[in-house]
């Protein structure tokens, strides 16, 4: 596991999530979607069941469960973010997640994608997400993977390595904390997004500078419609379930 050192205040960090617009995020929406309809299979049956998404965002994967038939809410800190979910119809609230656990809400399904790692204090937010759970009810998390094979070859140079993540656990460390909480795990396995040629090719670019020119000519060759399914084993999907 990794961690920032310093870390900024509580108050700054808030702020800076309240804040947070991402228009390259909307320009993604159709591979978002992609993405969502492949994970909510590790799901199971919707079964008409409560969910709560733990960093909902613009409200994507919340369209998804609900066609697929849950009864989804969103927990979302950004203003922006939260309210284009809250302009396709749903529930948002716009709070840290420890005051929504103390309000004694309950969910048979909580899901947390690309969450944990910018938690603060992953420990606290993780018993906030098992009061939130429902006895019997079950939580899945994905989150970049530090004990890949990939992070360790790559050291410094791994893309993942970014400001605006705090915490980076490995399998071995996320599962152990989920333990430690209170939850059960029940699975571990990789994390596959589904991302567009033109986003990709920008990534790379970003993390390897040098190669940076010859990758925006390919950019402009490629249909920036291309969908890839990108899993390179440095992403994981990790469930749990909080025991009766």
């Amino acid at each position: 596991m990794m961690f920032q050192w310093p870390l900024l205040s509580p108050d700054v960090l808030l702020q800076a999530y309240q804040d947070v617009e991402d228009p390259l995020y909307v320009a993604e929406k159709d591979n978002r979607y992609h993405t969502f309809r492949r994970v909510l299979r590790e799901l199971g049956p919707a079964q008409g069941r409560t969910l709560l998404d733990v960093g909902a965002y613009c409200g994507y994967f919340l369209d998804v469960a609900r066609e697929a038939g849950f009864r989804p809410e969103g927990l979302e800190l950004s203003r922006w973010a939260a309210g284009n979910a809250r302009g396709l119809g749903f529930t948002v609230h716009g709070l840290p997640l420890r005051e929504l656990a103390a309000k004694g809400l309950q969910y048979d399904v909580v899901t947390l994608w690309d969450v944990v790692e910018h938690f603060a204090d992953p420990r606290e937010e993780l018993k906030a997400a098992l009061k939130l759970t429902r006895p019997g009810g079950r939580i899945y998390l994905s989150t970049i993977d530090a004990g890949s094979l990939l992070a360790r070859l790559m050291g410094g140079q791994w893309p993942w390595l970014m400001d605006m993540h705090l915490f980076y656990f490995g399998r071995r460390t996320l599962a152990t904390l989920l333990e430690e909480v209170g939850f059960r795990v029940t699975d571990v396995r990789t994390y596959t997004h589904i991302i567009s040629a033109d986003y990709l090719l920008r990534k790379v670019g970003a993390s390897f500078t040098p190669a940076a020119p010859v990758l925006d000519l390919v950019r402009r060759g490629v249909p920036s419609s291309w969908s890839i399914p990108f899993n390179l084993g440095d992403n994981m999907l990790m469930a749990a379930e909080r025991p009766l």
